[in-house]
């Protein structure tokens, strides 16, 4: 069994060049080659699928009884009605959801320095930002499945269906898409950072540690210390959660979330050209040094 997983990820990665070689103009027929060249690679590793339904059931399980134990405690938690683990359950789906978006783009260039095939990805008469945001497309669906079994499990297992009744899901759809794009962005910026540096990811665990510390994830941002506040405004993960309580816990209106969703608007526009400028400098600087192939 383990020859045999060996061997399709080999075949998986030897698609890469292939790829790069016969790029189809259609957007599709592109999206299409690299799912199926990013799911071979995933299949690869059978048993993560287990562990991560189990991951996922463990979460739940530790936010659950966090919820029975201080549910209602927190004056915090008042237009919440109390409810910690409706609270918590969007929180670290939230990080469920983005995590592909920030760092599955650095880790997919990372591999191909390591395993070959990154100077064939990016010889393709394709933008470079195209290129890294197919490389994106798997790990962000993927994480996105993996948020929505999270809410579905904690909805209908573990009781928290009441919390989520009549949730303005239009609302929360808009802001996930802009929540995932904005993140995407940063996760342009970290595989510009590998590109050059041919290093792990930093600036996706910087960001994840500053939006587990400051955005309210699992607390409300309202228990930080003053000097703090300010510091959360300055991440979208924190527009994003307060827009997704609103939309999801709340029944929040269009009108009352339009801070929020104008927030994460001005995120993008403002971080995804600067993604693509340093991406290309990034490219240009190891295509320069003749570093682009090497692990």
């Amino acid at each position: 069994m383990a020859r045999v997983d060996e061997e399709d990820r080999v075949d998986a990665m030897a698609e890469t060049p292939r790829i790069a070689a016969t790029f189809a103009p259609s957007l599709l027929r592109t999206c299409a080659a690299f799912l199926r060249r990013d799911a071979l690679i995933d299949a690869s590793y059978r048993a993560n699928w287990i562990f991560r339904v189990v991951a996922i059931f463990f979460s739940l399980w530790s936010l659950f009884f966090l919820g029975r134990a201080f549910g209602g405690a927190s004056p915090f938690l008042s237009r919440f009605d109390g409810d910690y683990f409706g609270f918590a359950l969007i929180g670290v789906a939230f990080t469920v959801m983005t995590g592909g978006a920030l760092s599955g783009v650095a880790r997919r260039v990372r591999e191909l320095q390591l395993l070959g095939g990154l100077e064939a990805i990016f010889a393709a008469p394709v933008a470079p930002i195209r290129l890294v945001l197919m490389l994106a497309l798997y790990p962000s669906l993927l994480s996105l499945v993996q948020a929505g079994l999270f809410l579905c499990f904690g909805a209908w297992v573990f009781g928290a269906a009441a919390s989520l009744a009549g949730a303005n899901l239009l609302a929360a759809a808009l802001i996930a898409f802009l929540t995932l794009a904005a993140h995407l962005a940063l996760g342009v910026l970290s595989a510009s950072l590998v590109l050059v540096f041919k290093r792990g990811d930093p600036l996706a665990w910087l960001l994840g540690s500053l939006t587990y510390l400051l955005s309210g994830v699992v607390y409300p941002v309202e228990v930080l210390p003053s000097a703090l506040r300010p510091l959360s405004l300055l991440l979208p993960a924190t527009h994003a959660l307060e827009g997704l309580r609103g939309a999801l816990l709340l029944s929040a209106t269009w009108g009352a979330l339009a801070r929020p969703i104008g927030v994460l608007l001005l995120f993008c526009v403002a971080l995804w050209p600067a993604a693509a400028l340093c991406l290309r400098l990034a490219l240009k600087k190891a295509l320069r040094d003749g570093s682009l192939g090497q692990p």
